[in-house]
């Protein structure tokens, strides 16, 4: 979850306070409410295929243009992206990232917050991906009942579509 005082973008607020304190030496440029400095760690949102960059993507921040050219650029991996202010939405920042956006990719540390908060996104498919991203270090934060909930919960939210509906009038329509 994004919001809430133990979501992503709480969290990330206060990693970037750790990992990448306010210095002198960095500069730093304000994005409605947050705040990127050189050295932070970002994910990309969308799929940019012209600059070879996509959804999921990591990278840092290496330079910061704050005067009356507004430019971030970030190095996904030694390839180096220019955004401007209409592509700041492309991304945000990776200290925290959601089990959905890590899906495929593997950390040496995962810390996951289990808390009542999730209710309606504790189950045990999503906490056994959580879980499996780790190479090295897990640290399961938040209470034992939240977990219980989730290891005995093996339902995924119901979705709600028309789709299988949709399909079957289409079949039957055609023959």
């Amino acid at each position: 979850m994004y919001k809430t005082y133990n979501g992503i973008d709480s969290l990330n607020q206060l990693l970037q306070e750790i990992f990448n304190p306010k210095s002198s030496k960095k500069k730093e440029l304000k994005v409605g409410e947050t705040v990127y400095r050189e050295h932070d760690k970002v994910i990309q949102l969308t799929n940019m295929p012209d600059d070879n960059v996509f959804n999921g993507d990591i990278g840092f921040i290496t330079k910061i243009e704050n005067g009356t050219r507004k430019e971030i650029h970030i190095d996904f991996d030694g390839n180096l992206v220019k955004y401007t202010p209409s592509s700041f939405s492309n991304f945000k920042h990776g200290f925290a990232i959601s089990i959905h956006k890590s899906q495929g990719s593997e950390v040496d540390t995962v810390v996951m917050p289990i808390l009542m908060e999730y209710r309606k996104m504790l189950y045990r498919k999503l906490v056994y991906t959580g879980i499996t991203r780790a190479k090295k270090q897990l640290y399961l934060l938040g209470s034992k009942k939240a977990l219980s909930l989730a290891v005995f919960n093996d339902l995924a939210e119901e979705r709600r579509s028309d789709i299988l509906e949709f399909l079957q009038v289409g079949i039957k329509e055609e023959y």
